[in-house]
């Protein structure tokens, strides 16, 4: 039978209770904790606080003075006892928690619960339903939580301030996703993460080293022209794109975007489009050839020149303007960055292909060993062409009526989907990509997943499509954006928003299958630790001392 720690006082409601703490468990419970309200009703609670009271250390009391005078104030025989704040969670039935619709009477008893034999009460499923079970309830010794892998299509955001512990989260998430429990097997998620500090490194060394990683079949590294990673394994290949995966419309918002930061001239659009097209279906040129080759590009500007002359449907100061923007294009991403050749692109149909189908990690790197020297503007560039790609290349699959998944990690998500109102970074190219994803993604399977230190600079437009929120320790002049976009969260937990401690995340949304928020421990639970980030700052210092 489970252990009774104390008993229901008056005053409950459907929402709270109070509970005075039984002596002889006085130092048994924790904030946190679950139990259980014996009644009419078995009731899982929370503890949101606990109140220790003693009669002789009372505001005004009569032994006011003998505690100013610092004399013995005989407190082993006064009235001491603790009261637990509870949040009522829910009804345990046979089928999961079910809505309280009457409170626990006083003189109801509170018992701690064996959260793993009752599992099937509390979650509503067995241990090998083909979910992912994270971290270790807050109060708990391994007591994993349940995420439900169906919603992770509902898209996820990760927030937490600098050294909050998120890059460690999403690394930890990563592990799970690689080892998916289906049948007697494990199975992995297809990953994209956009890799901004090289953070997730470690898997890809860890494949080199040990020719696996959970259940992926593979882990790739992309690096840029630039970057001395290049060629040190067949797993790190170029960021080389493939204009052909485009239709003439595409690649021209693309190029006219590029020049503008993000913006659409709809007159631009349409002209280079007109000139693309005609080459394209025409002449049978292929759009990489027209952009690397000088012959082809000189053909491209004979056709602009002949639709925008006198009597052509191109206004001249039009064409000025594309031609403007397609020789940046060709300066800044076919010229200096080596991003288009013929030779063959590697970020392509046949990659996504790949990934997809025989499921794969792949690390966009954008760390300074990866992207040296790489501005914001082509970096931005690089997910616009992405997530375009991921689009459409999931957009024909439905057509074909081929279910696909792909799990998209952005991390600072702010550069690419930027909350134009409080982070005006000047390029956008990415956003409106971001935007349908968000908006549209889920139902061909696009999950997308934003990480940001500050949530009130990403787009919330964007995030207010995101369903399931794993939250660290945030900035003061984050957390009205946080409790409005995540649609409140209890006071127990809104008041540890700015002070949670490193490895304690708030479990939020659709992939928690409590479906209220829960704090959440993942201290040392990597099974490959992160090495990124750390510091030997007295050793470094010690080198320096005076002899």
């Amino acid at each position: 039978m489970s252990e009774a720690i104390g008993v229901i006082l008056s005053g409950s409601t459907t929402t709270t209770a109070k509970c005075e703490i039984y002596s002889s468990a006085d130092d048994l419970v924790e904030e946190g904790m679950l139990l259980v309200v014996v009644g009419k009703d078995r009731i899982l609670a929370r503890v949101d606080s606990i109140t220790p009271y003693n009669e002789f250390y009372r505001e005004g009391d009569p032994w006011t003075d003998v505690r100013r005078q610092k004399l013995r104030v005989p407190s082993e025989i006064a009235r001491k006892y603790k009261v637990a704040e509870l949040e009522l969670l829910g009804r345990l039935t046979p089928d999961g928690l079910a809505e309280v619709t009457s409170p626990p009477n006083p003189g109801d008893e509170v018992v701690k619960i064996d959260i793993k034999a009752d599992i099937k009460n509390i979650f509503g499923i067995d241990e090998k339903d083909g979910i992912i079970w994270f971290g270790s309830l807050y109060g708990y010794k391994d007591v994993p939580v349940p995420l439900d892998i169906e919603n992770i299509t509902m898209h996820m955001a990760v927030f937490g301030s600098t050294g909050s512990g998120k890059s460690y989260t999403v690394g930890y998430l990563l592990e799970l996703l690689s080892e998916i429990p289906v049948s007697d097997a494990t199975v992995a998620f297809p990953t994209i993460i956009i890799d901004a500090n090289g953070d997730y490194l470690d898997y890809f060394f860890h494949f080199l080293k040990n020719g696996r990683f959970g259940s992926f079949y593979n882990v790739y590294r992309f690096v840029f022209s630039s970057s001395k990673e290049l060629y040190k394994s067949k797993n790190v290949r170029k960021i080389a794109i493939d204009l052909d995966e485009f239709t003439s419309r595409e690649l021209a918002e693309l190029i006219i975007s590029f020049r503008t930061g993000g913006t659409i001239n709809e007159l631009q659009v349409a002209g280079l489009e007109m000139v693309l097209k005609e080459l394209k279906e025409n002449y049978e040129l292929q759009f990489n050839d027209i952009f690397v080759k000088d012959s082809l590009y000189k053909e491209f500007e004979d056709e602009l020149d002949r639709r925008s002359g006198r009597e052509g449907p191109i206004h001249t100061q039009t064409a000025k303007a594309i031609r403007s923007a397609t020789e940046q294009f060709r300066r800044e991403v076919v010229d200096k960055v080596r991003m288009v050749s013929t030779d063959g692109p590697t970020m392509s149909s046949e990659l996504i292909e790949e990934v997809s189908s025989k499921p794969s990690l792949v690390i966009i790197d954008f760390s300074s060993d990866g992207a040296p020297g790489i501005s914001l503007q082509i970096k931005q560039l690089v997910i616009a062409y992405l997530t375009k790609l991921l689009y459409n290349k999931f957009v024909e699959y439905k057509m074909k009526d081929e279910e696909r998944y792909v799990f998209l990690i952005i991390e600072e998500a702010q550069n690419y989907c930027p909350n134009p109102s409080t982070y005006p970074i000047g390029y956008t190219l990415t956003r409106r990509n971001l935007s349908l994803i968000a908006t549209q993604g889920r139902k061909f399977g696009i999950c997308l997943c934003l990480v940001t230190q500050r949530p009130v600079f990403v787009d919330p437009i964007v995030l207010s499509m995101v369903n399931t929120f794993l939250i660290h320790r945030i900035s003061v002049d984050d957390v009205s954006f946080v409790k409005k976009i995540t649609g409140g969260l209890p006071k127990s937990i809104e008041s540890k928003l700015t002070n949670l401690r490193r490895g304690n995340v708030i479990l939020n949304g659709q992939m928690n299958i409590l479906h209220f928020p829960i704090l959440v421990s993942i201290i040392g639970v990597r099974e490959i630790q992160p090495t990124v980030g750390k510091t030997n700052v007295i050793k470094t210092l010690e080198r320096f001392k005076k002899s």
